[in-house]
């Protein structure tokens, strides 16, 4: 092998080699390059919440929806980068719509305004109810902390205390509004399974209508399961209520022998219904942003709801205040959520003729 050759050969070894080097050169770079811009972002995150206070707009005021608020403001802040302080505030209204157009609408597009939200938005809006003022597609969705399993509850000294006995007597069901459970689940339980119940609209809270119950105002409630047992958990023990029905798809395992509004029916077209009302309970407790707030903040607060349900401490603090946390993530929400808004036309057009 001649020097010339051999030289040749070398240099190409040498320039391989730098290459590589170059190339593994590069690569750290990038990487440091991906590092830095996270980290970046995430001091971003964090100097822009610092010394800030979130605030938790709730749809209802009183009973669970309170309850709930109050302990996730407690602890949420210590999971967001930045810690600000975090607070609840109630904004109840036209059965939740009030609180959910104002997020969606008016609140700062820049994550400082979280919307716990009742578990009828994307029903309202499919069915097309007056009022309703924002697109289900739009919200960002950080979480479901549980699902909502509701119950058709009556007082022990009403008129009927049984779902046969509810059609021949009437019942006068206290409502907080229109797209609450509160007027939904007695409205559609008078179409398809022929109940007398007379809802009256106008309360407040679930609290208030706990209270018209045991004054007498008023004979029932259709609302959330730990509505009851969180404001009212005396009403179980005692039997001073009763409970008819449940209007999830799936029993709660404190109400086996509850029937489900699906159990109370052999017709296709109520059942059909009761299945696309009942999906709302399954998507719960449900916390958004609004629209327009940018990315890196949505994560940070999707992050710090996930961090938040896995605490000990949080999970405890529930717990004692019979709150469940069964956590669905703000993208399996969201997947929920296009299911209801693109349900079969017909099974929407029947809800709506239901519901008025």
């Amino acid at each position: 092998m001649t020097g010339s050759v051999a030289g040749s050969m070398q240099s190409n070894r040498g320039n391989k080699i730098m290459d590589k080097a170059k190339g593994a050169f590069a690569a750290v770079l990038a990487a440091a390059g991906i590092v830095l811009a996270g980290s970046a972002a995430a001091d971003e995150v964090a100097d822009f919440y610092s010394g800030k206070t979130v605030s938790i707009d709730v749809a209802a005021e009183g009973g669970s929806y309170a309850v709930h608020s109050q302990i996730v403001a407690q602890y949420l802040g210590r999971f967001i980068p930045g810690k600000p302080s975090v607070i609840a505030q109630y904004m109840p209204g036209a059965g939740g719509a009030r609180a959910a157009n104002y997020v969606y609408n008016a609140a700062p597009k820049d994550g400082t305004v979280i919307g716990l939200l009742l578990k009828y938005i994307a029903l309202e809006q499919a069915t097309g109810r007056a009022g309703v003022k924002y697109d289900v597609r739009k919200f960002n969705y950080l979480i479901s902390t549980a699902p909502i399993n509701s119950v058709v509850a009556i007082w022990h000294k009403s008129p009927a205390t049984t779902v046969e006995g509810a059609k021949k007597a009437q019942l006068i069901m206290g409502s907080t509004g229109k797209s609450s459970e509160t007027y939904i689940t007695p409205t559609l339980m008078n179409t398809f399974l022929g109940t007398k119940f007379r809802v009256v609209t106008g309360y407040k809270s679930p609290t208030a209508v706990h209270l018209a119950m045991e004054q007498g105002e008023a004979h029932g409630v259709a609302a959330a399961w730990e509505s009851i047992t969180a404001d009212r958990p005396q009403w179980v023990a005692s039997k001073e209520a009763l409970f008819l029905a449940q209007s999830g798809l799936y029993r709660d395992t404190e109400l086996p022998q509850v029937p489900r509004l699906i159990d109370l029916t052999n017709d296709p077209a109520a059942r059909a219904i009761f299945e696309f009302v009942g999906a709302n309970s399954t998507i719960g407790r449900l916390y958004v942003a609004p629209p327009g707030v940018p990315a890196a903040r949505v994560a940070a607060l999707q992050q710090a709801f996930e961090a938040m349900t896995k605490d000990a401490t949080f999970l405890a603090d529930a717990k004692k205040h019979h709150i469940a946390i069964e956590p669905r993530s703000g993208a399996d929400v969201k997947a929920l959520m296009m299911k209801m808004i693109d349900a079969p036309a017909d099974v929407i057009a029947k809800t709506k003729a239901a519901i008025k």
